[in-house]
């Protein structure tokens, strides 16, 4: 029974033994394995964190390096202006006032060590910062200079240099000057200063690990920060050329020996738009590694609970990083809708600002048209026996006169400012009354091609600037096809959803009548497309266009509510696509409407003509009289409602809308409708204010007739009224 019992007590002895050796080891393995984990998960964090920093610093060195050689891109621009069309020999005689000028351009830069203009020898014609220039010297031997000459390179930066005449390190960017013949003429250099860059790395170290440098493409450094004696130049087999070779644009690797300094460091680069230079950062692994370390060492002294602490932490700090990860989503999905509603504001400030300087002039300029074409007339009107000399030359006078009106009407419509009459339109019956007209404008190489889409919506739309736009369109597409080829104009329904519109600022979600001018020409590239709406941009020869044709458009269809989408592919032809508002009101064919008949002289009525502007003023009752017209002449608001109180058989008041003093044409009409509630009123002007246009449409009842107008036009508009 003994040995029985000391039996059993041996087996629960080996029993709780066993267990005890299970907990012991577990004490110490599941404490081993979590530091474990956890030391994994530091690690990759650490490195985490060190490419971000490494990241955030980059793209600082980055804007303010690629602001210092936007700003040498100016410079060297402006010296190139300063220079333009100017002989080597002009530049020689000039040389001290070309210096004064250089020098004020560059003093208050820091970054720029000096200018120097070189002739097509390499010999200095001028100096910004040492005068006179030192004409025995030559640079043709320098690799900038050879870049310019034999390879014909447009910009060009140097390897580091030393000069020979201040004695100062230095790299220069550079840019080929040509002849007015296209020849090359000689190099503008802006000496940079690598000092510059030396201190601003400095200034955004934060750690004696930092690296930062400028680096071309072919490995030659520029710019090193801290400076040292390292090679002047990157090896093939060097860390950096081998990943700029795999990502030339921006990227990320990392070496156990720095071309730069011999360490082992993590580096990132990215290039400079234009130019073959990199701006490059780096930090050494072995900072990363101890700040690692120094986080495992904390573990260890606080032991498995600050363990365990520090590993709920971690699950905590992931989850946020996530979170922060989608909270920067959101931000950069945002930041994306805010670039793009700033880039349309600025393109909507820049509309407007032309808008507002052509609003300025086009009154003014509108005057001066009107009494020079309704004097022409008049002179045409009134020489009975003409020589032939005589109406040639008149006819050259009234050509001119109507393309600048022409001109002026185009700069209005682009920039929103033009009277609309819009209307209900039948887009299909337009386009097919057009096609005889498009087809004596186009030429029997264009075939002409119309898919027009049965049940088509009417539109809403100014008739006339719709058969201008199409007809502009029309013309560009044929330009665009010298050898021939197959013009397509298609109608369709269509809806712009909600996406669509979010996706193009200013276009609202809604029905749509859609216009499609097809060709099979040329195309674009991007590029050029993102300049095809600009005012006076034109890719035709000189005398062959005036580049206003499509920016014309856009302000048109703009000004009606509706959008305009470009799409061109080079060598595949470009699709211009009309957007107009689905109107519900009955549709007006323009090609039906009849012209109102010319008043026969001596039976028109009483007109009151009022206008500021005497020559102007003179023209207007002169055609107004030459319709049968009897006139009575005022030259402000005042003026007129005295001459409208003391005639009694006046019928029509025939008034300019901007008028001096405090009563423009809107309000003296009202003034003068209370006192004689049966009076027409006509309006005039070269540029139409909100006095009776809003929103680019004419308001409701509103009779109105553009300046400059001819003494046909004014009869047919007097007659339209009924008088």
């Amino acid at each position: 029974m003994r040995r029985l019992l000391r039996a059993r007590t041996w087996q629960l002895r080996g029993s709780a033994a066993e267990t005890v050796m299970v907990l012991a080891v577990a004490t110490l393995v599941v404490p081993l394995l979590i530091f474990a984990g956890a030391s994994w998960l530091a690690y990759d964090d650490a490195h985490k964190q060190a490419d971000e920093r490494i990241a955030r610093t980059l793209d600082l060195l980055y804007v303010n390096v690629r602001t210092s050689f936007e700003t040498d891109y100016l410079v060297a621009a402006n010296v190139a202006e300063l220079l333009e069309d100017q002989s080597t020999e002009a530049i020689r005689a000039n040389e001290r006032q070309i210096h004064d000028r250089l020098k004020r351009l560059v003093e208050s830069l820091p970054q720029i060590e000096d200018v120097w203009v070189l002739d097509r020898e390499g010999r200095p014609l001028v100096v910004a910062k040492l005068y006179p220039a030192p004409a025995d010297r030559s640079f043709a031997a320098r690799n900038y200079f050879i870049a310019h000459r034999d390879n014909r390179v447009q910009r060009h930066v140097s390897e580091a240099l030393q000069g020979p005449v201040k004695n100062v390190p230095f790299f220069q960017y550079s840019e080929r000057r040509l002849a007015p013949d296209g020849a090359f003429d000689g190099v503008i250099a802006v000496s940079v200063s690598p000092n510059y860059f030396h201190d601003q790395f400095a200034q955004a170290s934060d750690s004696p690990n930092f690296t930062a440098a400028i680096v071309r493409a072919d490995g030659e450094i520029l710019v090193r920060y801290p400076a040292g004696t390292g090679p002047s130049r990157l090896g093939p087999d060097t860390g950096f050329m081998k990943a700029v070779a795999d990502q030339p644009d921006v990227g990320r690797y990392a070496t156990d020996r720095s071309g730069f300094d011999g360490q082992s460091r993590v580096f990132m680069y990215r290039r400079l738009p234009d130019l073959a230079v990199y701006v490059v950062h780096g930090y050494a692994t072995a900072a990363i590694r101890d700040a690692w370390m120094s986080r495992m060492a904390s573990h260890l002294i606080f032991g498995l609970p600050a363990t365990l602490a520090l590993f709920g932490l971690a699950v905590i700090a992931s989850r946020r990083a996530m979170q922060q990860t989608d909270t920067l989503a959101r931000l950069s999905e945002e930041q994306a809708r805010r670039e793009v509603a700033e880039h349309s504001l600025r393109q909507s400030q820049k509309l407007n600002s032309i808008g507002q300087l052509t609003a300025g002039i086009a009154h003014d300029f509108n005057n001066l048209l009107t009494g020079i074409g309704g004097s022409l007339e008049m002179m045409g009107r009134r020489v009975t026996s003409p020589s032939d000399d005589f109406l040639r030359f008149l006819d050259l006078a009234k050509t001119g006169v109507s393309r600048a009106a022409n001109l002026t009407q185009r700069l209005l419509a682009f920039s929103r400012q033009q009277p609309l009459q819009v209307e209900a339109v039948d887009a299909n019956k337009l386009v097919s009354g057009m096609s005889e007209l498009l087809r004596r404008t186009l030429g029997e190489q264009i075939k002409i091609e119309t898919v027009l889409a049965g049940g088509l919506w009417r539109c809403q739309s100014d008739i006339v600037q719709l058969e201008s736009a199409i007809l502009n369109l029309a013309i560009n597409g044929r330009d665009a096809m010298p050898e021939g080829g197959t013009l397509t104009i298609e109608t369709a329904n269509a809806h712009l959803d909600d996406a669509y519109a979010a996706a193009n600022v200013e276009v609202k979600a809604g029905q749509y009548v859609l216009i499609a001018v097809s060709d099979t020409g040329e195309g674009m590239d991007q590029e050029l497309m993102a300049k095809a709406f600009d005012p006076f941009f034109t890719t035709k020869q000189r005398g062959q266009g005036t580049g206003l044709g499509l920016s014309m458009t856009f302000g048109y269809v703009k000004q009606v509510g509706g959008h305009l989408k470009l799409y061109s592919e080079v060598g595949h032809g470009t699709v211009v696509k009309i957007y107009l508002p689905r109107s519900g009101a009955a549709p007006v064919d323009a090609k039906e409407r009849p012209a109102p008949a010319v008043r026969s002289l001596g039976d028109g009525p009483v007109v009151l003509v009022v206008e500021d502007d005497p020559v102007v003023r003179e023209f207007a009752g002169s055609a107004c009289r030459e319709i049968g017209c009897t006139v009575h002449l005022a030259g402000d608001g005042r003026e007129a409602l005295a001459v409208l109180r003391a005639h009694d058989d006046i019928a029509l008041l025939f008034t300019d809308v901007g008028l001096p003093g405090d009563m423009n044409g809107r309000q003296l009409a009202a003034a003068a409708c209370e006192l004689r509630p049966t009076l027409k009123v006509l309006y005039t002007t070269g540029y139409t204010a909100n006095a009776i246009v809003h929103h680019g449409v004419l308001d409701a009842g509103v009779n109105f007739i553009g300046k400059p107008f001819s003494i046909d036009a004014l009869a047919a508009k007097v007659k339209s009224l009924g008088l």
